[in-house]
Protein backbone atom coordinates (compact mmCIF):
# COMPACT_ATOMS: atom_id res chain seq x y z
CA UNK A 1 0.00 0.00 0.00
CA UNK A 2 1.37 2.95 -1.08
CA UNK A 3 1.40 6.36 2.03
CA UNK A 4 -0.39 9.37 1.00
CA UNK A 5 0.56 12.30 3.25
CA UNK A 6 -2.67 13.77 4.35
CA UNK A 7 -1.67 17.69 2.69
CA UNK A 8 -1.09 15.47 -0.45
CA UNK A 9 -4.20 13.65 -0.04
CA UNK A 10 -6.30 17.17 0.44
CA UNK A 11 -4.48 18.18 -2.97
CA UNK A 12 -5.67 15.63 -5.10
CA UNK A 13 -8.96 15.76 -3.37
CA UNK A 14 -9.25 18.93 -4.57
CA UNK A 15 -8.22 18.22 -7.87
CA UNK A 16 -10.53 15.02 -8.33
CA UNK A 17 -13.71 18.15 -7.55
CA UNK A 18 -11.80 20.41 -9.61
CA UNK A 19 -11.76 18.39 -12.80
CA UNK A 20 -14.35 18.99 -15.71
CA UNK A 21 -17.21 17.18 -16.13
CA UNK A 22 -16.83 14.52 -19.02
CA UNK A 23 -18.92 12.22 -20.95
CA UNK A 24 -16.60 8.75 -20.32
CA UNK A 25 -18.01 6.06 -23.42
CA UNK A 26 -16.14 3.22 -22.10
CA UNK A 27 -18.68 3.57 -19.30
CA UNK A 28 -21.63 2.89 -21.36
CA UNK A 29 -23.67 5.66 -20.23
CA UNK A 30 -27.15 4.72 -20.84
CA UNK A 31 -29.92 7.03 -22.34
CA UNK A 32 -31.03 8.52 -19.21
CA UNK A 33 -27.21 9.46 -17.99
CA UNK A 34 -26.93 10.83 -21.44
CA UNK A 35 -30.36 13.11 -21.04
CA UNK A 36 -29.13 14.10 -17.82
CA UNK A 37 -25.58 15.14 -18.98
CA UNK A 38 -27.27 17.27 -22.65
CA UNK A 39 -30.01 18.78 -20.02
CA UNK A 40 -27.33 20.02 -17.91
CA UNK A 41 -24.35 21.06 -19.77
CA UNK A 42 -26.00 21.83 -23.52
CA UNK A 43 -25.60 25.61 -23.93
CA UNK A 44 -28.94 26.26 -25.99
CA UNK A 45 -30.67 24.00 -23.39
CA UNK A 46 -30.17 26.63 -20.81
CA UNK A 47 -31.91 29.06 -23.03
CA UNK A 48 -34.87 26.62 -22.64
CA UNK A 49 -34.62 26.42 -18.93
CA UNK A 50 -34.86 29.96 -18.63
CA UNK A 51 -37.42 30.14 -21.17
CA UNK A 52 -39.89 27.31 -19.35
CA UNK A 53 -39.53 28.58 -16.12
CA UNK A 54 -40.29 32.33 -17.16
CA UNK A 55 -43.72 30.66 -18.92
CA UNK A 56 -45.11 29.03 -15.99
CA UNK A 57 -43.98 32.31 -13.49
CA UNK A 58 -46.89 34.03 -16.28
CA UNK A 59 -49.32 30.97 -15.22
CA UNK A 60 -48.53 31.20 -11.16
CA UNK A 61 -49.00 34.99 -11.90
CA UNK A 62 -52.50 34.78 -13.95
CA UNK A 63 -53.86 32.53 -10.96
CA UNK A 64 -53.32 35.69 -8.45
CA UNK A 65 -56.33 38.63 -7.89
CA UNK A 66 -55.43 42.04 -9.11
CA UNK A 67 -53.30 43.74 -6.37
CA UNK A 68 -55.42 46.51 -4.55
CA UNK A 69 -54.29 50.38 -5.10
CA UNK A 70 -53.70 52.54 -1.52
CA UNK A 71 -54.38 56.03 -1.57
CA UNK A 72 -53.75 58.70 1.45
CA UNK A 73 -54.34 62.19 0.54
CA UNK A 74 -54.15 65.30 2.63
CA UNK A 75 -56.76 68.17 1.10
CA UNK A 76 -57.40 71.57 2.02
CA UNK A 77 -54.48 72.98 2.95
CA UNK A 78 -55.06 76.40 3.91
CA UNK A 79 -53.13 79.05 1.58
CA UNK A 80 -53.41 82.65 2.08
CA UNK A 81 -56.38 84.83 4.38
CA UNK A 82 -58.98 82.31 6.53
CA UNK A 83 -62.32 81.45 6.83
CA UNK A 84 -62.99 82.45 9.18
CA UNK A 85 -60.79 84.83 10.48
CA UNK A 86 -58.22 84.15 13.11
CA UNK A 87 -58.87 80.16 13.07
CA UNK A 88 -56.56 78.89 15.67
CA UNK A 89 -54.34 76.44 14.55
CA UNK A 90 -55.28 76.59 10.89
CA UNK A 91 -53.27 73.72 9.42
CA UNK A 92 -54.92 71.42 12.25
CA UNK A 93 -58.31 72.80 12.36
CA UNK A 94 -58.87 73.21 8.16
CA UNK A 95 -57.12 70.28 5.85
CA UNK A 96 -59.35 66.96 5.89
CA UNK A 97 -57.48 63.57 5.86
CA UNK A 98 -58.48 60.63 2.89
CA UNK A 99 -57.29 57.27 2.38
CA UNK A 100 -58.66 54.86 -0.04
CA UNK A 101 -58.47 51.32 -1.38
CA UNK A 102 -58.97 50.38 -4.95
CA UNK A 103 -59.65 47.32 -6.49
CA UNK A 104 -60.05 46.43 -10.42
CA UNK A 105 -62.83 43.92 -11.09
CA UNK A 106 -62.37 42.15 -14.39
CA UNK A 107 -65.22 40.88 -16.38
CA UNK A 108 -64.82 37.69 -18.17
CA UNK A 109 -60.87 38.28 -18.39
CA UNK A 110 -59.48 36.20 -16.19
CA UNK A 111 -60.13 32.28 -17.18
CA UNK A 112 -58.96 33.36 -20.51
CA UNK A 113 -55.86 34.80 -19.58
CA UNK A 114 -55.37 31.68 -17.18
CA UNK A 115 -55.99 29.26 -20.09
CA UNK A 116 -53.66 31.36 -22.35
CA UNK A 117 -50.65 31.17 -19.73
CA UNK A 118 -51.03 27.21 -18.83
CA UNK A 119 -51.30 26.33 -22.69
CA UNK A 120 -48.30 28.42 -23.16
CA UNK A 121 -46.20 26.98 -19.78
CA UNK A 122 -47.19 23.82 -21.83
CA UNK A 123 -46.03 24.74 -25.10
CA UNK A 124 -42.77 26.15 -23.27
CA UNK A 125 -42.18 22.80 -21.90
CA UNK A 126 -43.03 21.15 -24.82
CA UNK A 127 -40.38 23.02 -26.92
CA UNK A 128 -37.92 22.41 -24.13
CA UNK A 129 -38.24 18.25 -24.44
CA UNK A 130 -38.47 18.27 -28.19
CA UNK A 131 -35.21 20.23 -28.28
CA UNK A 132 -33.61 18.56 -25.65
CA UNK A 133 -35.07 15.02 -27.80
CA UNK A 134 -33.10 16.72 -30.78
CA UNK A 135 -30.13 17.34 -28.95
CA UNK A 136 -29.82 13.85 -27.28
CA UNK A 137 -30.25 12.04 -30.86
CA UNK A 138 -27.74 14.31 -32.17
CA UNK A 139 -25.19 12.92 -29.61
CA UNK A 140 -26.95 9.60 -30.73
CA UNK A 141 -25.76 10.12 -33.85
CA UNK A 142 -22.36 11.50 -32.70
CA UNK A 143 -21.25 8.17 -30.61
CA UNK A 144 -21.99 6.44 -33.16
CA UNK A 145 -19.58 8.12 -35.78
CA UNK A 146 -17.12 7.39 -32.62
CA UNK A 147 -18.26 3.98 -32.52
CA UNK A 148 -17.78 3.18 -36.03
CA UNK A 149 -14.25 5.40 -36.17
CA UNK A 150 -13.37 3.28 -33.51
CA UNK A 151 -14.20 -0.36 -35.12
CA UNK A 152 -13.02 1.41 -38.51
CA UNK A 153 -9.44 1.98 -36.84
CA UNK A 154 -9.06 -1.37 -34.88
CA UNK A 155 -9.80 -2.99 -38.38
CA UNK A 156 -7.51 -0.99 -40.24
CA UNK A 157 -4.50 -1.84 -37.27
CA UNK A 158 -5.10 -5.06 -37.57
CA UNK A 159 -5.14 -5.00 -41.69
CA UNK A 160 -1.90 -2.52 -41.10
CA UNK A 161 0.04 -5.18 -38.93
CA UNK A 162 -0.81 -8.07 -41.74
CA UNK A 163 1.01 -5.68 -44.45
CA UNK A 164 3.47 -5.38 -42.41
CA UNK A 165 3.92 -8.75 -42.05
CA UNK A 166 3.42 -9.42 -45.57
CA UNK A 167 6.20 -6.66 -46.89
CA UNK A 168 8.76 -7.87 -44.29
CA UNK A 169 8.38 -11.63 -45.62
CA UNK A 170 8.22 -10.39 -49.41
CA UNK A 171 11.62 -8.43 -48.24
CA UNK A 172 13.28 -11.05 -47.17
CA UNK A 173 12.29 -13.60 -50.03
CA UNK A 174 13.25 -10.71 -52.25
CA UNK A 175 17.02 -10.58 -50.61
CA UNK A 176 17.17 -14.86 -51.00
CA UNK A 177 16.21 -14.18 -54.48
CA UNK A 178 13.16 -15.99 -53.91
CA UNK A 179 11.01 -13.57 -54.91
CA UNK A 180 11.44 -10.25 -56.94
CA UNK A 181 11.88 -7.43 -55.79
CA UNK A 182 9.05 -5.52 -57.81
CA UNK A 183 6.75 -7.83 -55.58
CA UNK A 184 8.24 -6.53 -52.03
CA UNK A 185 7.79 -2.99 -53.78
CA UNK A 186 3.89 -4.18 -54.58
CA UNK A 187 3.48 -5.13 -50.72
CA UNK A 188 4.61 -2.37 -49.29
CA UNK A 189 3.00 0.08 -51.61
CA UNK A 190 -0.78 -1.96 -50.29
CA UNK A 191 0.76 -1.32 -46.65
CA UNK A 192 1.18 2.47 -47.41
CA UNK A 193 -2.62 2.48 -48.23
CA UNK A 194 -3.54 0.98 -45.41
CA UNK A 195 -1.97 3.38 -43.19
CA UNK A 196 -3.28 6.53 -44.68
CA UNK A 197 -6.58 4.82 -44.29
CA UNK A 198 -5.94 4.45 -41.06
CA UNK A 199 -4.85 7.93 -40.50
CA UNK A 200 -7.82 9.09 -41.86
CA UNK A 201 -9.74 6.64 -39.38
CA UNK A 202 -8.41 8.12 -36.68
CA UNK A 203 -8.85 11.84 -38.13
CA UNK A 204 -12.63 10.67 -37.67
CA UNK A 205 -12.27 9.66 -34.50
CA UNK A 206 -10.94 13.07 -33.62
CA UNK A 207 -13.59 14.69 -35.51
CA UNK A 208 -16.73 12.24 -33.96
CA UNK A 209 -14.79 13.31 -30.61
CA UNK A 210 -15.41 17.33 -31.12
CA UNK A 211 -18.93 17.03 -32.58
CA UNK A 212 -19.96 14.83 -29.73
CA UNK A 213 -18.65 17.59 -26.93
CA UNK A 214 -20.40 20.15 -29.16
CA UNK A 215 -23.32 18.85 -28.86
CA UNK A 216 -23.19 17.62 -25.26
CA UNK A 217 -21.20 20.78 -24.03
CA UNK A 218 -18.66 18.08 -22.28
CA UNK A 219 -15.93 16.88 -23.44
CA UNK A 220 -16.06 13.41 -24.95
CA UNK A 221 -13.93 10.51 -24.47
CA UNK A 222 -13.61 7.30 -26.84
CA UNK A 223 -14.58 3.64 -25.89
CA UNK A 224 -11.02 2.50 -25.73
CA UNK A 225 -12.70 -0.85 -26.79
CA UNK A 226 -13.50 -1.91 -30.36
CA UNK A 227 -16.14 -4.17 -29.22
CA UNK A 228 -18.17 -1.93 -26.94
CA UNK A 229 -18.22 0.17 -29.95
CA UNK A 230 -19.12 -1.85 -32.02
CA UNK A 231 -22.11 -3.00 -29.75
CA UNK A 232 -23.34 0.48 -28.97
CA UNK A 233 -23.69 0.67 -32.86
CA UNK A 234 -26.13 -3.09 -32.67
CA UNK A 235 -28.01 -1.58 -29.47
CA UNK A 236 -31.21 -0.48 -29.49
CA UNK A 237 -32.50 2.78 -27.79
CA UNK A 238 -34.13 2.87 -24.59
CA UNK A 239 -37.35 4.78 -25.49
CA UNK A 240 -40.75 4.11 -25.58
CA UNK A 241 -42.54 3.71 -28.47
CA UNK A 242 -45.18 6.66 -29.37
CA UNK A 243 -47.60 7.71 -31.66
CA UNK A 244 -46.04 9.99 -34.35
CA UNK A 245 -49.09 12.69 -32.50
CA UNK A 246 -47.40 12.25 -29.11
CA UNK A 247 -44.37 13.73 -30.61
CA UNK A 248 -43.05 17.10 -28.54
CA UNK A 249 -43.10 19.30 -30.97
CA UNK A 250 -46.48 18.30 -32.60
CA UNK A 251 -48.46 18.92 -28.95
CA UNK A 252 -46.47 22.00 -28.06
CA UNK A 253 -48.01 23.18 -31.63
CA UNK A 254 -51.66 22.12 -30.17
CA UNK A 255 -50.82 24.39 -27.01
CA UNK A 256 -49.79 27.30 -28.83
CA UNK A 257 -53.02 26.83 -30.84
CA UNK A 258 -55.14 26.81 -27.49
CA UNK A 259 -53.13 29.57 -26.44
CA UNK A 260 -53.78 31.70 -29.53
CA UNK A 261 -57.87 30.67 -29.34
CA UNK A 262 -57.80 31.82 -25.34
CA UNK A 263 -55.38 34.83 -26.32
CA UNK A 264 -58.50 35.56 -29.02
CA UNK A 265 -60.90 34.96 -26.60
CA UNK A 266 -59.34 37.32 -23.93
CA UNK A 267 -59.05 40.32 -26.72
CA UNK A 268 -62.32 39.68 -27.37
CA UNK A 269 -63.84 40.56 -24.08
CA UNK A 270 -61.58 43.17 -24.18
CA UNK A 271 -65.32 45.21 -25.18
CA UNK A 272 -66.66 44.98 -21.90
CA UNK A 273 -64.94 47.36 -19.31
CA UNK A 274 -63.32 46.41 -16.10
CA UNK A 275 -64.73 48.59 -13.53
CA UNK A 276 -62.49 50.01 -10.62
CA UNK A 277 -64.44 49.89 -7.10
CA UNK A 278 -62.91 52.08 -4.62
CA UNK A 279 -63.83 52.49 -0.61
CA UNK A 280 -62.20 55.83 0.56
CA UNK A 281 -62.22 57.63 4.19
CA UNK A 282 -62.43 61.03 4.91
CA UNK A 283 -61.68 62.76 8.21
CA UNK A 284 -62.11 66.64 8.31
CA UNK A 285 -61.24 68.69 10.93
CA UNK A 286 -63.20 71.89 9.45
CA UNK A 287 -65.84 70.91 11.47
CA UNK A 288 -66.70 74.79 12.22
CA UNK A 289 -67.83 75.44 8.85
CA UNK A 290 -70.62 72.35 9.62
CA UNK A 291 -68.51 69.51 7.54
CA UNK A 292 -69.17 65.92 8.64
CA UNK A 293 -65.97 65.11 10.46
CA UNK A 294 -65.76 61.18 9.35
CA UNK A 295 -67.38 60.27 6.03
CA UNK A 296 -66.88 56.97 4.03
CA UNK A 297 -67.18 56.83 -0.01
CA UNK A 298 -68.15 54.15 -2.34
CA UNK A 299 -67.05 54.70 -5.76
CA UNK A 300 -67.02 52.48 -9.49
CA UNK A 301 -64.36 53.60 -12.31
CA UNK A 302 -65.12 52.32 -15.98
CA UNK A 303 -62.84 52.71 -18.78
CA UNK A 304 -64.54 53.83 -22.22
CA UNK A 305 -63.33 51.46 -24.33
CA UNK A 306 -64.43 53.21 -27.37
CA UNK A 307 -61.44 52.74 -29.92
CA UNK A 308 -59.30 50.17 -29.18
CA UNK A 309 -61.41 47.67 -27.73
CA UNK A 310 -59.32 44.35 -28.52
CA UNK A 311 -59.67 44.11 -32.02
CA UNK A 312 -56.49 43.84 -33.35
CA UNK A 313 -54.99 41.33 -30.89
CA UNK A 314 -58.25 39.45 -31.49
CA UNK A 315 -57.00 39.31 -35.49
CA UNK A 316 -53.42 38.15 -34.75
CA UNK A 317 -54.62 35.58 -32.56
CA UNK A 318 -56.73 33.91 -34.93
CA UNK A 319 -53.88 34.07 -37.54
CA UNK A 320 -52.06 32.07 -34.81
CA UNK A 321 -54.56 29.71 -33.97
CA UNK A 322 -54.70 28.93 -38.09
CA UNK A 323 -50.99 28.70 -38.69
CA UNK A 324 -50.68 25.87 -35.55
CA UNK A 325 -53.13 24.25 -37.22
CA UNK A 326 -52.05 24.07 -40.26
CA UNK A 327 -48.35 23.51 -39.08
CA UNK A 328 -49.22 20.57 -37.13
CA UNK A 329 -50.95 19.23 -40.00
CA UNK A 330 -48.10 19.42 -42.82
CA UNK A 331 -45.34 18.15 -39.95
CA UNK A 332 -48.04 14.71 -39.41
CA UNK A 333 -48.00 14.51 -43.08
CA UNK A 334 -44.55 14.63 -43.13
CA UNK A 335 -43.97 11.99 -40.76
CA UNK A 336 -46.21 9.30 -42.49
CA UNK A 337 -43.80 9.49 -45.70
CA UNK A 338 -40.60 9.38 -43.55
CA UNK A 339 -41.65 6.67 -41.96
CA UNK A 340 -42.20 4.63 -45.09
CA UNK A 341 -38.87 5.66 -46.65
CA UNK A 342 -37.07 5.21 -43.21
CA UNK A 343 -38.92 1.21 -43.17
CA UNK A 344 -37.68 0.90 -46.65
CA UNK A 345 -34.27 2.06 -46.41
CA UNK A 346 -34.06 -0.21 -42.99
CA UNK A 347 -35.21 -2.74 -45.04
CA UNK A 348 -32.29 -2.70 -47.87
CA UNK A 349 -29.27 -2.18 -45.61
CA UNK A 350 -29.97 -5.00 -43.00
CA UNK A 351 -30.10 -7.00 -46.61
CA UNK A 352 -27.21 -5.73 -47.40
CA UNK A 353 -25.76 -6.29 -43.58
CA UNK A 354 -26.95 -10.15 -43.58
CA UNK A 355 -25.44 -10.98 -46.91
CA UNK A 356 -22.05 -9.46 -45.70
CA UNK A 357 -21.76 -11.17 -42.55
CA UNK A 358 -23.37 -14.44 -43.53
CA UNK A 359 -21.83 -14.48 -47.35
CA UNK A 360 -19.32 -12.16 -48.22
CA UNK A 361 -16.91 -11.32 -45.08
CA UNK A 362 -16.65 -15.30 -44.75
CA UNK A 363 -15.67 -15.91 -48.10
CA UNK A 364 -12.92 -13.11 -48.39
CA UNK A 365 -11.81 -14.18 -44.79
CA UNK A 366 -11.28 -17.73 -46.29
CA UNK A 367 -9.99 -16.40 -49.34
CA UNK A 368 -6.85 -14.27 -48.10
CA UNK A 369 -6.26 -16.66 -45.19
CA UNK A 370 -5.93 -19.86 -48.09
CA UNK A 371 -3.91 -17.33 -50.63
CA UNK A 372 -2.12 -15.87 -47.68
CA UNK A 373 -0.77 -19.42 -47.31
CA UNK A 374 -0.24 -20.05 -50.28
CA UNK A 375 1.76 -17.08 -51.55
CA UNK A 376 4.16 -18.18 -48.29
CA UNK A 377 5.40 -20.99 -49.96
CA UNK A 378 5.57 -19.43 -53.23
CA UNK A 379 2.60 -21.23 -54.67
CA UNK A 380 0.11 -18.35 -55.44
CA UNK A 381 1.58 -14.96 -57.35
CA UNK A 382 1.63 -11.68 -54.86
CA UNK A 383 -1.09 -10.09 -56.98
CA UNK A 384 -3.67 -12.53 -56.53
CA UNK A 385 -2.93 -12.27 -52.50
CA UNK A 386 -3.16 -8.12 -52.70
CA UNK A 387 -6.09 -8.08 -54.63
CA UNK A 388 -8.02 -10.57 -51.66
CA UNK A 389 -6.31 -8.49 -49.31
CA UNK A 390 -7.97 -5.27 -50.95
CA UNK A 391 -11.45 -6.84 -51.67
CA UNK A 392 -11.08 -8.12 -47.95
CA UNK A 393 -10.58 -4.88 -46.18
CA UNK A 394 -13.28 -3.26 -48.35
CA UNK A 395 -16.15 -5.36 -47.27
CA UNK A 396 -15.12 -4.95 -43.54
CA UNK A 397 -14.94 -1.32 -44.09
CA UNK A 398 -18.68 -1.44 -45.85
CA UNK A 399 -19.71 -3.26 -43.19
CA UNK A 400 -18.56 -0.94 -40.79
CA UNK A 401 -20.66 1.97 -42.82
CA UNK A 402 -23.68 0.20 -43.03
CA UNK A 403 -23.74 -0.26 -39.64
CA UNK A 404 -23.51 3.34 -38.51
CA UNK A 405 -25.95 4.33 -41.31
CA UNK A 406 -28.42 1.21 -39.77
CA UNK A 407 -27.50 3.03 -36.70
CA UNK A 408 -28.89 6.80 -37.84
CA UNK A 409 -31.56 5.26 -39.48
CA UNK A 410 -32.59 3.99 -36.60
CA UNK A 411 -31.88 7.34 -34.81
CA UNK A 412 -33.74 8.80 -38.04
CA UNK A 413 -37.19 6.84 -37.15
CA UNK A 414 -36.91 8.04 -33.39
CA UNK A 415 -37.00 11.63 -34.65
CA UNK A 416 -40.03 10.97 -36.71
CA UNK A 417 -41.97 8.99 -34.62
CA UNK A 418 -41.11 10.87 -31.27
CA UNK A 419 -40.29 8.07 -29.06
CA UNK A 420 -40.40 8.95 -25.57
CA UNK A 421 -37.06 8.81 -23.45
CA UNK A 422 -35.98 9.74 -19.69
CA UNK A 423 -36.97 13.21 -18.82
CA UNK A 424 -34.65 15.53 -16.33
CA UNK A 425 -37.52 16.35 -13.19
CA UNK A 426 -37.92 20.51 -14.21
CA UNK A 427 -39.44 19.05 -17.66
CA UNK A 428 -41.90 16.23 -16.08
CA UNK A 429 -44.28 18.36 -14.90
CA UNK A 430 -47.36 20.00 -17.05
CA UNK A 431 -46.73 16.97 -19.54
Amino acid sequence: MVYTPPVLGSLLSLLVLAAPEVLDLSSGPDVGALVQRVWSANAELQAARVKVATARAEAARAGFLPNPTLDLAVNTIPVGPLNPPNLADPLLNVPNLGGGLSVLLEVGKRGPRQDATRAAARAATLDAVELLRQKVLSAEESVSDIAAAEVRVATLTQLAEDALKLTTLERARADKGDTSALDADRAQLEEEGVFTSLGEARESLSEGLRTCTDVVGVPCLPFNDWRAAAAWLERRFEATATKVEERPDLKSLQAQQATAEAQQLLAERRWAPDPTLRLGYLHDRFVISGNQQNSLAVSLAFPLNLFDHGQADAAAAAVAVAAARATRERLLGNATSQLQRLHEQQRNIGARQKRLRDHSLPLAASVVERLNAAVTRGAAPLQELLLARRTYAELLLTANDLDRASFRLRVARVRVTGSAMPLPPELTDDQ
